[in-house]
């Protein structure tokens, strides 16, 4: 009868052990849940076969919801289709799932397409999040991702001016031809430098015609925001390589981009061994209602 009651009580035992590991293991993933429940500010970039790190929404928001079962319920807006996932359970602060998103870009409803999330919280509580949607050529997969923070400056500034564009050229005060058919293409370089590409000097009628000046990149350019909207374009020396090979030395660029699209482009540059320096002075708009 001991050895019995010695059986019995060891496996009660062993029942409540079990019992007790259930419940801490379930209030462990609450807290989790709980540690990392909030609203997330930042912005979202997207990347796929026709773009890349390409600001999608510049006031992206993520808000994580806890769950009493120690899941989480997920409402990302990404400024180019709201995500929403519910009872996504954690790993650590790690989860994951997929669903289907309603996507748009430049304004309206875009088709539905489906996707896959996956996103964590670290310590500091900053959170990470990267979508991919399956979106059919030529787009092919996007990519999105979700950066908590302010949103740099040079993603507002970077595109293409190509509406409503002009490019001169002078030397020494004598204007030596112009063209309408040009463009300036910005990149983001950094979160406060830009590359800029200068397209149209083959197309300049007027004595600059004859000087067989290619296009070229100025790398490096520092932007800075201004009252209004308004963004600086500023560079001291630079060196580049236009579309003929030909060295380009370069004296300074200054510029404006306005808070309505339009970019103004100044630069003093030397080609080859030219001794006198060319001044090129480009305008242009990124949006097509300029024209």
């Amino acid at each position: 009868m001991k050895i019995l009651n010695f059986w019995m009580v060891a496996i009660m035992a062993l029942s409540f052990s079990t019992t007790f590991v259930s419940c801490s293991d379930n209030d462990d993933d609450t807290n989790l849940a709980k540690e990392i429940a909030g609203i997330y500010n930042g912005y979202s970039v997207g990347e796929c076969n026709m773009f890349s790190d390409y600001l999608l929404g510049n006031q992206s928001t993520a808000t994580i919801t806890a769950n009493e079962d120690g899941t989480i319920n997920l409402v990302y807006k990404s400024g180019s289709g709201d995500f929403t996932l519910n009872n996504l359970k954690l790993s650590s602060k790690s989860f994951s799932g997929s669903g289907e998103v309603a996507m748009s870009m430049g304004g309206g409803t875009g088709s539905s397409y489906d996707y896959t999330l996956e996103g964590s919280v670290n310590e500091s509580k900053v959170l990470t999040l990267k979508a991919n949607v399956d979106i059919p050529v030529p787009m092919g997969k996007m990519e999105i991702v979700f950066v908590q923070g302010e949103t740099p400056i040079t993603y507002n500034i970077a595109a293409t001016y190509q509406y409503n564009s002009s490019l001169s050229i002078s030397v020494m005060g004598s204007s030596y031809g112009s063209t309408d058919e040009c463009k300036a293409v910005i990149k983001r370089a950094s979160d406060t430098t830009v590359d800029i590409t200068l397209n149209g000097f083959a197309n300049l009628t007027g004595g600059g015609s004859g000087m067989n000046l290619g296009d070229f990149t100025i790398s490096g350019v520092n932007v800075t925001a201004e009252a209004n909207g308004t963004y600086s374009l500023s560079l001291g020396e630079y060196e580049s390589t236009d579309s003929t090979e030909r060295a380009i030395t370069g004296e300074s660029l200054s510029g404006t981009i306005a808070a309505d699209g339009t970019a103004t482009i100044n630069t003093d540059f030397r080609p080859g061994s030219m001794p006198m320096a060319i001044s090129a002075v480009f305008t242009g708009s990124n949006t097509a209602s300029a024209e």
